[in-house]
């Protein structure tokens, strides 16, 4: 897993497949919003704000 930023506003972020495997997720379950895909997505903005002081608080965001 990797994370880069791109600009004060927006973050990339970087998933392989031993990333998935590692946490028992799916490619397809990113897209419907299970439990595990809005842990990784938590602990991905964590990760953002450790790395990059990257605060999502109250704002909306998109992921693409």
């Amino acid at each position: 897993m990797r994370i880069e930023k791109i600009n004060e506003n927006q973050i990339r972020c970087f998933l392989t497949n031993e990333d998935l495997e590692a946490r028992n997720l799916k490619l397809s379950e990113l897209a419907y919003g299970s439990d595990k895909a809005k842990e990784l997505f938590r602990e991905l903005m964590r990760w953002a704000y450790y790395k990059f002081n990257f605060d999502a608080e109250n704002i909306p965001l998109m992921i693409e």
